[in-house]
C-alpha cells in the first residue's frame, strides 16, 4: 500500500509537470531608460542606463538591452534582475527574453530567489508559461541549512518544488544525501528520491533505499525497496522493503522481509520477524534497544531461537523472549513461559527460564536427559551449561553411564528444588532440597512412557542451521499460520 502511494505520488506529480496552458500573445513595455537610440545595422532599439521593461506582471531591469519591436524580445546586460509575480527574483550578467514564448535564458552567475530559497547556477532558463526553471549543468540551491547540489535541475515555483537528478548531494548540519534523482517542495519541506541513494544523518546512522521520503521539519524518513539502515555507532543493521527513521523520537521500523544484524565484535546476531524495531539513543530516548515481534527467529553461532516477542537491551547485553519461546544452545534445547538470555563477552554468560522450566538434551547414544521445574537459572562457562538452579517441582530424568560409554540405568528424581552440576555436556551431580525422591531403574524395567516427563516436546527440526535458515523458516511458519 505505502508503495503503490509513492508510485501514485510521483506520477501525478510528472503529469503535474506537463501541463502547458494556452499563451495568449501580449506585448512588451518600456518602462523607463535613461537613453534611447537606434542600433545601427540591427532593427532593434538600444536601451541604456536603469532599463526597465514589463511584460505583464513580470518587471525586467538591466544597465542595458537590444529591444527587438517586431519580434517582441529582447536582449538585457548588466546587472539583470527579474521580478515575477512580486514573489519570485532572478539575476545574472546577461539574459535573452522572447515575449511570444514568454522564455528567458540567463547567463553567467545566475541567481534565483524564491522566499528563503537560493538557486545558483552559471545558465538557466525559465518558462513562465510553465513557471519552469531549468539548469543543464551544475546547480547549488541553498534554503535554511541545507544545500542541495546537482548536475541537473528543475524549479517549478509554483509548485514549490524542485526536481534534480545526476550526482545529487543534500547537505545540512544534520544530514547527508547522494543519489542520482531527488524531489525536494520547499512549501511542505518534504523530499522523496528515487533510483537509489544513501543519506546519512547526525545519529551516525547511514539509510540506502530504491526510494525515499524525508520530512525535514519532523526528521523522519520513509524507504521503500532495498533498504538498510546502517547504525555505525551501535554496531546495527537493519534491512526490509519498507522502513521508517524517526530521528526525533529515536526509533526505526522494517517491514516486508525485515531482519536485524547486530555485529558488536565476535559473534554476529541475525534476528528476523513480521516487523523489526530499533530503538537508538537520542535526546529524548536513552535506550537502545532490538525488537522483533511475531514469527522471530534468530540465529548466532553459540545460540539459536524462536519465539513470538523478542528484546535486545544492548546496554544491559540481555535478550528477552516471549510468547512459546524455545531456546537452543550446543546440545540443549530450553523452553519455558518466557525466557531471558544474559550476554558478556559476546557468548551466553547465564538464562532464566520463568514459568514451566525445561531443559532437554539428547544423550550420547539414546534417549533424552532432562530438567523440569517452575524456575531455572543456568550458568555458563565456555559456551555451555555449568550448573542449573531448579526452583519449584523440580524434575529430572538423565542417562547414567560409565567411562566406556556403557548404560547404568535411567535416574528419575524429584525434589522441590535443585541444583545441578554439568561436565562434559551431561549431568554429574544433583543435590536436592526439600521432598527428595530418587530411583535408578535398568533400561528394561522403565517403559518408553516413563522415560519422558511430562510436557516433554523434542523441537529440533525447528532450529536455525544457519543464518540463511532463519528467513525460510519464518516465511514457513507464517504460510502455515495462512493455510
Amino acid at each position: 500500500m505505502r508503495k503503490a502511494f509513492i508510485i501514485l505520488f510521483v506520477f501525478i506529480i510528472t503529469l503535474a509537470w506537463a501541463q502547458e496552458p494556452e499563451r495568449e500573445r501580449t506585448l512588451i513595455h518600456i518602462e523607463h531608460a535613461n537613453q534611447l537610440s537606434k542600433s545601427a545595422g540591427i532593427d532593434a532599439v538600444l536601451l541604456k542606463g536603469a532599463v526597465h521593461l514589463r511584460h505583464d506582471s513580470t518587471h525586467f531591469y538591466c544597465d542595458s538591452a537590444y529591444y527587438y519591436e517586431a519580434m517582441n524580445s529582447f536582449d538585457a546586460f548588466q546587472n539583470v534582475h527579474i521580478n515575477v509575480n512580486d514573489s519570485i527574483d532572478m539575476f545574472s550578467r546577461t539574459m535573452k527574453y522572447d515575449g511570444n514564448t514568454r522564455f528567458a535564458e540567463f547567463f553567467d552567475q545566475v541567481r534565483m530567489m524564491d522566499d528563503s530559497t537560493l538557486l545558483e547556477t552559471e545558465y538557466m532558463t525559465y518558462d513562465r508559461d510553465l513557471h519552469l526553471a531549468s539548469y543543464p549543468h551544475h546547480g547549488v540551491t541553498t534554503r535554511g541549512d541545507k544545500k542541495l547540489v546537482s548536475e541537473i535541475g528543475y524549479y517549478r515555483d509554483d509548485l514549490k518544488e524542485f526536481r534534480i537528478f545526476k550526482d545529487v548531494e543534500v547537505t545540512s548540519p544534520k544530514y547527508q544525501m547522494y543519489t542520482d534523482t531527488l524531489f525536494y517542495n520547499t512549501r511542505i519541506d518534504k523530499m522523496w528520491f528515487t533510483g537509489g541513494g544513501l543519506m546519512r544523518n547526525e545519529n551516525n546512522q547511514e539509510i540506502v533505499a530504491d526510494s525515499m521520503l524525508y520530512d525535514c521539519q519532523k526528521n523522519v524518513s520513509k524507504a521503500v525497496h532495498n533498504i538498510q539502515v546502517t547504525d555505525t555507532a551501535y554496531k546495527v543493521i537493519l534491512r526490509g522493503q519498507y522502513a521508517e527513521v524517526w530521528e526525533k523520537k529515536g526509533f526505526s521500523f522494517a517491514t516486508d522481509r525485515p531482519y536485524v544484524v547486530y555485529y558488536d565484535g565476535g559473534d554476529s546476531l541475525f534476528v528476523t520477524s513480521d516487523t523489526m524495531f530499533y530503538h537508538f539513543k537520542t535526546e529524548l530516548n536513552q535506550e537502545e534497544k532490538i525488537i522483533g515481534r511475531r514469527h522471530v527467529c534468530f540465529y548466532k553461532s553459540d545460540m539459536q531461537g524462536r519465539c513470538d516477542t523478542m528484546t535486545y537491551d544492548m546496554a544491559d547485553s540481555t535478550i528477552k523472549m516471549r510468547v512459546k519461546p524455545v531456546l537452543w544452545t550446543e546440545d540443549s534445547q530450553m523452553t519455558g513461559d518466557r525466557i531471558d538470555i544474559k550476554i558478556a563477552n559476546h557468548a551466553v554468560d547465564s538464562l532464566f527460564q520463568r514459568g514451566q522450566a525445561f531443559i532437554i538434551s539428547k544423550d550420547s547414544i539414546e534417549g533424552y536427559n532432562q530438567i523440569h521445574g517452575n524456575d531455572m537459572v543456568s550458568k555458563f562457562l565456555d559456551g555451555a551449561i555449568h550448573h542449573v538452579k531448579v526452583t519449584g517441582d523440580a524434575k529430572v530424568i538423565s542417562w547414567l553411564r560409565e567411562d566406556d560409554s556403557s548404560l547404568i540405568g535411567i535416574n528419575k528424581s524429584s525434589s522441590k528444588n535443585m541444583r545441578i552440576e554439568m561436565q562434559d555436556k551431561s549431568i554429574s551431580l544433583i543435590k536436592y532440597y526439600e521432598g527428595i525422591d530418587e530411583t535408578l531403574y535398568p533400561e528394561k524395567d522403565l517403559k518408553e512412557s516413563d522415560r519422558y516427563l511430562e510436557g516433554f516436546v523434542w523441537r529440533e527440526e525447528e532450529r536455525p542451521k544457519d543464518k540463511e535458515d532463519i528467513f525460510e523458516m519464518r516465511q514457513n511458519e507464517k504460510d502455515e499460520i495462512t493455510e
